[in-house]
């Protein structure tokens, strides 16, 4: 399901970076649980197997916040981007939950490597996801010990595809970090000139 881009949401770049974090720290949890589940003899599986699941449903919900960013950067271009509200006070419509009336970050050319990077995000993500929807579904039926050696196939991809997308997160973290810090120098900039 979509859930991004055509609908008019936007995104501070704050929560791109926020949700970007938390879906590396999803991504270490779920791999740990996987982990656990292989090594679990058979009176361990049932829990190793609720843990993972668990860690499945919070990497999927996520992982549906990067594609929204994704989808959102690549259907809106720089307008997805706004520029996060300082307080209550100073937001324009301060009763509205969503950004979406928030004036746009101007982000220049720092924007095209975000926008690239949340394509190289979606893209593992939605690898991992396969491989670690596989085995859930598959362990849901057969949570024996042969049941994990028969999943070990995607055991072993989903560790790749998990690197995959680590790589394509710490990747995103680095430029959406300089697109904050040359948003901050501009903007600095622009208030030494006007006293």
């Amino acid at each position: 399901m979509w859930t991004g881009g055509r609908e008019g949401k936007s995104a501070p770049l704050q929560t791109v970076q926020d949700d970007l974090q938390y879906a590396r720290q999803k991504t270490w949890d779920t791999r740990k649980a996987l982990d656990d589940v292989r090594f679990a003899n058979q009176a361990d599986l049932p829990r190793a197997y609720r843990a993972f699941r668990e860690e499945v449903n919070t990497m999927t919900d996520a992982g549906m916040r990067l594609v929204q960013h994704a989808n959102g950067m690549h259907y809106q271009g720089n307008a997805y981007i706004v520029e996060a509200e300082q307080s209550a006070g100073q937001c324009r419509y301060p009763r509205l939950s969503r950004s979406a009336r928030m004036p746009r970050m101007e982000l220049g050319d720092a924007f095209e490597p975000i926008d690239e990077q949340a394509q190289q995000v979606q893209r593992a993500y939605r690898s991992f996801q396969f491989d670690i929807l596989a085995i859930e579904r598959y362990l849901s039926r057969e949570m024996t010990e042969k049941g994990v050696r028969d999943m070990e196939i995607f055991m072993r991809r989903s560790e790749v595809n998990g690197d995959s997308l680590l790589y394509a997160l710490e990747a995103e973290l680095s430029v959406v970090e300089r697109a904050k810090r040359a948003y901050n120098e501009t903007a600095q900039g622009k208030e030494g000139l006007n006293p």
